[in-house]
Protein backbone atom coordinates (compact mmCIF):
# COMPACT_ATOMS: atom_id res chain seq x y z
CA UNK A 1 0.00 0.00 0.00
CA UNK A 2 1.78 3.45 -1.22
CA UNK A 3 2.84 5.93 1.83
CA UNK A 4 0.17 8.75 2.12
CA UNK A 5 1.37 12.04 1.60
CA UNK A 6 1.19 15.11 3.57
CA UNK A 7 -2.02 16.76 3.50
CA UNK A 8 -3.01 20.23 3.68
CA UNK A 9 -6.27 20.38 5.63
CA UNK A 10 -8.64 23.41 6.75
CA UNK A 11 -11.05 24.39 9.07
CA UNK A 12 -13.80 27.07 8.92
CA UNK A 13 -16.17 28.15 10.83
CA UNK A 14 -18.69 30.65 10.97
CA UNK A 15 -21.02 31.62 14.15
CA UNK A 16 -24.41 32.45 12.79
CA UNK A 17 -26.29 30.46 9.98
CA UNK A 18 -27.03 34.48 7.95
CA UNK A 19 -23.05 34.66 7.84
CA UNK A 20 -21.74 33.31 4.71
CA UNK A 21 -18.38 30.76 5.20
CA UNK A 22 -17.40 31.17 1.47
CA UNK A 23 -14.31 33.47 2.04
CA UNK A 24 -12.69 31.37 4.56
CA UNK A 25 -13.03 28.43 1.91
CA UNK A 26 -11.77 30.24 -0.69
CA UNK A 27 -8.84 31.80 0.95
CA UNK A 28 -8.29 27.86 2.54
CA UNK A 29 -8.46 26.56 -0.97
CA UNK A 30 -5.96 28.78 -2.68
CA UNK A 31 -3.45 28.18 -0.54
CA UNK A 32 -3.36 24.88 -1.19
CA UNK A 33 -6.09 22.47 1.28
CA UNK A 34 -7.49 19.57 -0.23
CA UNK A 35 -9.96 18.62 2.45
CA UNK A 36 -11.40 21.16 4.21
CA UNK A 37 -13.96 20.38 7.24
CA UNK A 38 -16.76 23.09 8.55
CA UNK A 39 -19.10 24.34 10.85
CA UNK A 40 -21.84 26.81 10.37
CA UNK A 41 -24.06 28.43 12.68
CA UNK A 42 -21.76 27.73 15.22
CA UNK A 43 -20.69 29.86 18.12
CA UNK A 44 -17.03 29.87 18.86
CA UNK A 45 -17.78 28.74 22.87
CA UNK A 46 -19.98 25.52 21.55
CA UNK A 47 -18.40 22.86 23.34
CA UNK A 48 -19.02 20.76 20.52
CA UNK A 49 -17.68 21.43 17.35
CA UNK A 50 -18.19 19.18 15.36
CA UNK A 51 -16.04 20.32 11.68
CA UNK A 52 -12.85 20.89 13.92
CA UNK A 53 -13.28 17.56 15.97
CA UNK A 54 -13.17 16.28 12.02
CA UNK A 55 -10.58 17.80 11.07
CA UNK A 56 -8.11 16.76 13.95
CA UNK A 57 -9.11 12.86 13.24
CA UNK A 58 -8.25 13.49 9.72
CA UNK A 59 -4.84 15.45 10.57
CA UNK A 60 -1.65 12.66 10.43
CA UNK A 61 2.34 13.78 10.96
CA UNK A 62 3.35 15.67 8.21
CA UNK A 63 0.41 17.28 7.51
CA UNK A 64 -0.36 20.68 8.07
CA UNK A 65 -3.66 22.05 9.71
CA UNK A 66 -4.90 25.32 7.84
CA UNK A 67 -7.57 28.14 9.50
CA UNK A 68 -8.19 31.39 7.80
CA UNK A 69 -7.85 33.09 11.59
CA UNK A 70 -6.85 31.78 14.71
CA UNK A 71 -10.88 33.29 16.31
CA UNK A 72 -12.37 30.42 13.91
CA UNK A 73 -10.83 27.81 15.76
CA UNK A 74 -10.35 27.93 19.32
CA UNK A 75 -12.63 29.05 21.69
CA UNK A 76 -9.91 29.92 24.34
CA UNK A 77 -6.26 30.88 25.24
CA UNK A 78 -5.30 27.74 26.57
CA UNK A 79 -7.55 25.53 24.63
CA UNK A 80 -5.62 27.11 21.81
CA UNK A 81 -1.92 26.00 23.25
CA UNK A 82 -3.21 22.38 24.02
CA UNK A 83 -4.46 21.80 20.52
CA UNK A 84 -1.18 23.39 19.63
CA UNK A 85 0.83 20.86 21.76
CA UNK A 86 -1.20 17.84 20.14
CA UNK A 87 -0.51 18.41 16.87
CA UNK A 88 3.53 19.03 17.50
CA UNK A 89 3.61 16.26 19.38
CA UNK A 90 2.61 13.87 16.26
CA UNK A 91 4.43 16.50 13.77
CA UNK A 92 1.53 18.55 12.46
CA UNK A 93 2.23 21.76 11.80
CA UNK A 94 -0.21 24.70 12.00
CA UNK A 95 -0.69 28.00 9.61
CA UNK A 96 -3.48 31.05 10.35
CA UNK A 97 -3.57 32.75 6.86
CA UNK A 98 -4.83 35.79 7.87
CA UNK A 99 -2.28 36.00 10.58
CA UNK A 100 0.18 34.62 8.67
CA UNK A 101 1.31 32.24 11.62
CA UNK A 102 3.63 29.13 11.31
CA UNK A 103 4.38 27.92 14.37
CA UNK A 104 7.36 25.60 12.71
CA UNK A 105 9.43 28.36 14.11
CA UNK A 106 9.52 29.73 18.18
CA UNK A 107 8.85 32.86 17.13
CA UNK A 108 5.68 31.67 15.38
CA UNK A 109 4.63 29.64 18.41
CA UNK A 110 4.44 32.59 20.61
CA UNK A 111 2.41 34.75 18.05
CA UNK A 112 0.26 31.78 17.72
CA UNK A 113 -0.47 32.26 22.18
CA UNK A 114 -0.24 36.18 21.58
CA UNK A 115 -2.93 35.82 18.97
CA UNK A 116 -5.25 33.55 20.46
CA UNK A 117 -5.22 35.50 23.72
CA UNK A 118 -6.30 38.92 22.22
CA UNK A 119 -9.05 36.27 20.57
CA UNK A 120 -10.40 35.44 23.72
CA UNK A 121 -9.91 38.50 25.53
CA UNK A 122 -12.09 40.08 22.21
CA UNK A 123 -14.66 37.77 22.26
CA UNK A 124 -15.03 38.31 26.18
CA UNK A 125 -15.08 42.29 25.41
CA UNK A 126 -18.24 42.13 22.81
CA UNK A 127 -19.88 39.54 25.38
CA UNK A 128 -19.88 42.19 28.08
CA UNK A 129 -20.88 44.91 26.08
CA UNK A 130 -23.58 42.57 24.67
CA UNK A 131 -24.82 42.06 28.05
CA UNK A 132 -24.46 45.58 29.02
CA UNK A 133 -26.56 46.24 25.95
CA UNK A 134 -29.20 44.12 26.86
CA UNK A 135 -29.70 44.93 30.57
CA UNK A 136 -29.74 49.04 29.39
CA UNK A 137 -32.57 47.74 26.82
CA UNK A 138 -34.37 45.86 29.71
CA UNK A 139 -34.36 48.65 32.45
CA UNK A 140 -36.46 50.99 29.42
CA UNK A 141 -38.81 48.02 29.20
CA UNK A 142 -37.71 47.24 25.44
CA UNK A 143 -37.87 43.91 24.52
CA UNK A 144 -34.49 41.35 24.21
CA UNK A 145 -34.16 38.81 22.50
CA UNK A 146 -36.06 36.93 19.01
CA UNK A 147 -38.69 38.94 18.25
CA UNK A 148 -41.96 37.51 19.89
CA UNK A 149 -44.06 34.82 17.54
CA UNK A 150 -47.02 37.13 17.34
CA UNK A 151 -47.55 40.63 17.85
CA UNK A 152 -49.87 42.69 20.37
CA UNK A 153 -52.74 42.63 18.08
CA UNK A 154 -52.73 38.97 17.06
CA UNK A 155 -52.66 38.04 20.59
CA UNK A 156 -55.58 40.26 21.24
CA UNK A 157 -57.19 39.08 18.47
CA UNK A 158 -56.64 35.13 19.43
CA UNK A 159 -57.43 36.34 23.29
CA UNK A 160 -60.97 37.38 21.81
CA UNK A 161 -61.32 34.20 20.04
CA UNK A 162 -60.65 32.21 23.62
CA UNK A 163 -62.94 34.57 26.00
CA UNK A 164 -65.52 35.21 23.28
CA UNK A 165 -66.19 32.34 20.82
CA UNK A 166 -65.34 29.71 23.52
CA UNK A 167 -62.54 28.73 20.61
CA UNK A 168 -60.19 26.36 23.13
CA UNK A 169 -56.08 27.45 23.15
CA UNK A 170 -55.56 24.09 21.08
CA UNK A 171 -57.18 25.63 18.20
CA UNK A 172 -56.52 28.73 18.15
CA UNK A 173 -52.63 27.85 18.72
CA UNK A 174 -52.76 25.51 15.05
CA UNK A 175 -54.73 28.79 13.77
CA UNK A 176 -51.82 30.95 14.57
CA UNK A 177 -49.45 27.92 13.89
CA UNK A 178 -47.29 28.54 17.70
CA UNK A 179 -47.51 26.18 20.20
CA UNK A 180 -49.86 26.40 23.05
CA UNK A 181 -47.27 27.45 25.57
CA UNK A 182 -46.50 30.38 22.87
CA UNK A 183 -49.92 31.57 22.91
CA UNK A 184 -50.43 31.22 26.41
CA UNK A 185 -46.99 32.80 27.39
CA UNK A 186 -48.10 35.76 24.97
CA UNK A 187 -51.55 36.54 27.24
CA UNK A 188 -49.31 36.29 30.29
CA UNK A 189 -47.01 38.87 28.95
CA UNK A 190 -50.34 41.32 27.99
CA UNK A 191 -52.05 40.85 31.07
CA UNK A 192 -54.70 38.75 29.63
CA UNK A 193 -56.92 36.18 31.35
CA UNK A 194 -57.38 32.60 30.39
CA UNK A 195 -60.99 31.31 29.77
CA UNK A 196 -61.36 28.50 33.13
Amino acid sequence: MPERSPMKIGYARVSTDEQSVDPQLDALELAGCTRIFRDEGVSAIAKSRPGLEDARQALKSGDVFMVWAIDRAFRSTIEAILFLDDLMKVGIEFKSLTQQIDTTTPEGRKWFIDTASWAEYERAIISRRTKEKMASAKRRGQHVGRPYALSDEKLRTAHKKHTEDKIPISHLAQQFSVSHDTLTRGFKRLGLQLQT
